[in-house]
């Protein structure tokens, strides 16, 4: 399996086992032999002033930042065997760069950016939960994201139908760094971005072949944006601070130029944050994983070139 994410990551497992043992050793001789190991006797200057570690050795949990880790490189295996089988399947060529900005009216771009940002989240929730602080955990998740979104458009650049896209990988990069914009200006923070999907008639109906991943039709890419926080403190008593305002885009029938069109929408929304109890760091990293997603059904306004619709979606 020769893929760069996989490598990078057998390779921090590695990093985190021989460290792991190492200071298991290094206890042992404490207690048996009498010989004090002091880190003040030991500096190097390289990892005292890496970012990744901040926090005293003893905050970081080795146990829960290798099954990260081991998990990360058992998914990864996963995923590209998926996508190499309902993506790339019996394609391989020379590596070439291909421009595709109108692809599915920019769907797949929401999609990239969605991406970036959700695997950023993942991956930084995961490691404040092992330990590490927030700034750290923080650029740690940017570096995960970027490492495996590029790695997915390296592939496409090998495959005769596709190609390495510079409108993705841009994409991907900017949903990657906008938590980190999120954590320098912290209005942004009430700016987040959820997916929703229902499987499309394409798809279900067995007339589209590939992954649920690019099947555009039957998705939604929605801004949620915690309107609380700018109202006037007069008003604020009065609106639920879980309730959002949302703007959603989607597209339909995209593959057909002579009918394809885009769903606009404006609705209320759902912060799973401010609804769901626990604070504790691993119930807030789940909490910020399920406001990812539309998952409860929420009133809006449908617009297209067809019509303006009250709805009720997902």
């Amino acid at each position: 399996m020769k893929t760069g994410i996989v490598k990078y990551l057998l390779l921090i497992f590695s990093a985190f086992c021989l460290n792991s043992s190492l200071y298991s050793q290094l206890s042992l001789l404490n207690n048996d032999t009498g010989i004090k190991f002091k880190p003040e006797n030991f500096k190097l200057k390289a990892a005292s002033d890496s970012p990744f570690l901040k926090k005293n050795k003893s905050d970081i949990n080795y146990i829960k930042t290798i099954s990260i880790t081991g998990i990360s490189v058992g998914a990864g295996i996963w995923l590209h065997n998926y996508q190499r089988n309902s993506w790339w399947a019996g394609q391989r060529g020379q590596f070439h760069i291909q421009n595709d900005w109108d692809y599915s009216m920019s769907a797949d771009k929401c999609g990239h950016f969605f991406d970036g940002y959700f695997i950023h989240n993942l991956y930084s929730g995961a490691f404040e939960w092992a330990g590490f602080d927030e700034k750290s955990a923080m650029w740690m998740g940017t570096l995960f994201s970027l490492a495996y979104m590029t790695d997915i458009e390296i592939e496409d650049g090998f495959a005769t139908d596709w190609g390495f896209s510079p409108g993705d990988e841009f994409f991907n990069t900017l949903g990657a760094f906008y938590p980190v914009f999120q954590y320098y200006a912290k209005p942004l923070r009430e700016f987040n971005f959820k997916w929703s999907y229902f499987p499309s008639d394409d798809l279900r109906n067995g007339n589209k072949q590939g992954a649920f991943l690019d099947d555009y039709n039957g998705q939604t890419l929605w801004l949620s944006i915690g309107v609380q926080r700018f109202m006037p403190k007069s008003v604020q008593k009065y609106w639920p601070d879980f309730i959002n305002i949302a703007l959603g885009y989607g597209v339909k029938h995209y593959t057909d130029y002579s009918k394809r069109y885009q769903d606009f929408y404006i609705g209320l929304d759902y912060d799973y944050r401010k609804m769901i109890p626990g604070n504790s760091k691993f119930m807030l990293w789940v909490k910020d994983i399920l406001n990812h997603f539309r998952i409860f059904p929420a009133p809006a306004i449908r617009i297209n070139k067809h019509r303006v619709e009250y709805v009720i979606n997902f």
